[in-house]
């Protein structure tokens, strides 16, 4: 706008440009105060649902520190049908686990930690649940399975857990020197936060090889 304008062609040169944009200025303030509406809206939503995917969870956690089956069961059925998309679906998988493992229902319990190891898309707790399977399975004597589950390129930041549960499965088919490896490899990574190095340690003493000094297959199957 021409600073040099007379006071009245300042205003009729007002009026014109709100005429010419005003409509448009307006429409962009309502689609601004919808859409932060609208995202507020959404925000609420989320967190509703998540409060009541919580309480769920909560019911299921309580129902399996009673030992209660059916409860827990139902609970799950909820998260399921209703929560899908919350994390609180996962968590709910391993605490039943938990309890079918808890009662020797070991095939029970590695379907639920299957369904974690397929649909999460967290590695971690991928990680975590199939340590969990693993041990399921050489509970249910399923040792094969059981080493398959922990496919070192799966393990990430989780190797040395593998390695040391994988010593676990060896240890139980008496095979020792691989067992031993196993173990050695689980001392070799980074532990912290990850293993027991003391516990590793003991499993190695009790087969007669000191950490880091494994023994070697004389029949070269190792």
């Amino acid at each position: 706008m021409d600073d040099y304008l007379s006071e009245k062609e300042q205003i009729q040169a007002i009026k014109s440009w709100w005429k010419e944009n005003g409509p448009f200025i307006i429409a962009g303030l309502v689609l601004g105060i919808a859409g932060l509406s609208g995202w507020n809206f959404w925000q609420n939503y989320k967190l509703e649902r998540a409060e009541a995917a919580g309480a769920v969870y909560s019911d299921l956690v309580a129902a399996v520190d009673r030992f209660d089956l059916d409860l827990a069961s139902a609970s799950l059925e909820i998260l399921e049908s209703d929560y899908s998309s919350t994390p609180y679906l996962a968590q709910g998988r391993l605490m039943l686990a938990k309890l079918h493992v808890a009662k020797g229902e070991f095939p029970a319990a590695a379907d639920q930690l299957e369904s974690v190891v397929d649909e999460t898309g967290d590695p971690e707790l991928e990680q975590v649940a199939r340590v969990r399977l693993a041990r399921t399975l050489l509970a249910a004597e399923e040792s094969t399975r059981a080493l398959e589950v922990l496919d070192l390129s799966r393990a990430g930041a989780f190797e040395p857990r593998f390695h040391e549960v994988r010593g676990d499965i060896l240890r139980s088919r008496g095979e020792t020197a691989a067992a031993i490896e196993e173990y050695t490899r689980a001392l070799e990574g980074p532990q912290d936060g990850v293993i027991d190095r003391q516990a590793v340690q003991l499993k190695l003493d009790s087969l007669g090889a000191p950490a880091g000094e494994p023994q070697v297959d004389p029949t070269g199957d190792a």
